[in-house]
């Protein structure tokens, strides 16, 4: 059940959300872009089937073989969800329609320009993420936690008809992160107040530059702006390439993590007979990760 602090989160506009985007930056390469947040009501037909490609071009490899692979429908129902919303890093050289777009005069968001920019000289991950499928079980998603809630999808959201639309093509889609504001159980009686982080997606062309570190940061900063427990997150443990990503900028097994409660079920336990390894939890081909947001706030 949603929280009053999720249900103003989730209605909050993306300038509330992240005032200091969009954001203009040069790669080394001289190649510039902007990094954005947008609702995903305002993405275009073209947008979302850019941004299904490059999920599906990252992924369906790992998830054709995985506990929870998917459909081109119930991953677009997943990925268009109206209350997700998305970090774009688009080019912006020489595409004046995307960066107006994203700099509507009323949307309180501020642009740099010129002197302003900034250089990203970083040294990057590509943090391939997926999470649960919206067909799985509490009990499969996360032993004693609940799973990812299913809503309807790919539609305009009621009161959103203001927005600007965005559109993109795939050249110029250099990653992206999905998001929702949720609770989720823990082993308390309380519910924890998360960001849950849907994807984390990079094309080939942008790996290696620090990308993948900048989406997450600006998704920690919203979750903290708006005084979240934590960043959650599910990963296939396949991934090794997103696990080592994440398992470097901070991120653990959640105390809902079935091969977590497994663990510690096993080591609390004196005999088998009292609490011997669930082989279904142990056994599960993904990982949740979390990220503590409640110390000391930075700003990034």
């Amino acid at each position: 059940m949603a929280t009053a602090k999720i249900r103003s989160a989730t209605a909050a506009s993306t300038s509330t959300l992240a005032p200091d985007l969009p954001r203009h930056f040069d790669l080394s390469d001289g190649r510039s872009y902007t990094l954005s947040l947008v609702c995903a009501d305002q993405l275009s037909f073209q947008s979302r089937d850019v941004i299904f490609h490059l999920f599906n071009s990252n992924m369906s490899h790992l998830q054709a073989t995985s506990s929870f692979p998917y459909t081109e429908s119930s991953k677009r129902e997943e990925l268009f969800e109206p209350t997700t919303r998305y970090l774009l890093l688009l080019s912006s050289q020489g595409d004046e329609t995307i960066n107006s777009s994203l700099n509507p005069s009323t949307s309180g968001s501020s642009s740099r320009s010129g002197s302003s920019e900034e250089k990203v000289i970083m040294p990057g991950a590509l943090p391939s993420t997926t999470t649960k499928s919206e067909s799985v079980s509490k009990s499969t998603s996360t032993g004693k936690g609940k799973g990812r809630s299913k809503t309807k999808g790919e539609g305009k959201g009621k009161g959103k008809s203001d927005l600007p639309e965005i559109d993109f093509d795939l050249d110029q889609l250099l990653g992206f992160s999905s998001f929702r504001f949720d609770t989720e159980e823990t082993l308390s009686t309380r519910d924890a107040e998360v960001v849950y982080c849907y994807e984390v997606q990079l094309s080939p062309k942008a790996r290696g530059l620090g990308l993948g570190k900048l989406l997450i940061d600006h998704l920690e900063e919203v979750g903290k702006r708006r005084e979240m427990d934590k960043v959650m997150l599910t990963c296939l443990k396949s991934n090794t390439t997103a696990l080592n990503f994440y398992t470097k900028h901070g991120y653990t097994p959640d105390e809902i993590d079935p091969t977590r409660m497994a663990e510690d079920e096993e080591y609390d336990s004196e005999s088998e007979e009292d609490g011997g390894t669930d082989e279904e939890d142990s056994e599960v081909d993904y990982v949740i990760l979390s990220k503590d947001l409640r110390g000391k706030r930075r700003t990034v």
